[in-house]
């Protein structure tokens, strides 16, 4: 994902804590994470997390009102313009079906 974004844009960056026990971990997220990182766009930063499979990142972007592409949750993104029409437009991304958010 991070290579995708920055052909749509160049100040796309992994954000590294400044303490190991600072940043983002999986334990918020599930079982199915691999990861999570967070990424900064034009000094915004937004959560990005890998999960095994598009299933589980589709029922993380509902749990967390997120946005979601493959196997990734892009959290922190809803309400920041310009995150999410990078999420969007670079990374394909899509917000779950609303109606399937009121469900839940």
């Amino acid at each position: 994902m991070l290579s995708k974004g920055l052909k749509y844009d160049s100040s796309v960056s992994l954000v590294l804590p400044s303490k190991m026990t600072e940043g983002v971990t999986c334990a918020e997220y599930g079982e199915a994470c691999i990861g999570a990182h967070i990424v900064g766009v034009q000094r915004i930063q937004m959560i990005a997390v890998e999960f095994t499979d598009e299933a589980s990142a589709l029922a993380a972007a509902k749990k967390f009102r997120g946005y979601y592409s493959r196997n990734w949750l892009f959290d922190d993104v809803s309400g920041e313009p310009l995150l999410e029409k990078f999420v969007v437009e670079a990374l394909e991304a899509k917000r779950p079906d609303e109606n399937a958010l009121k469900k839940d």
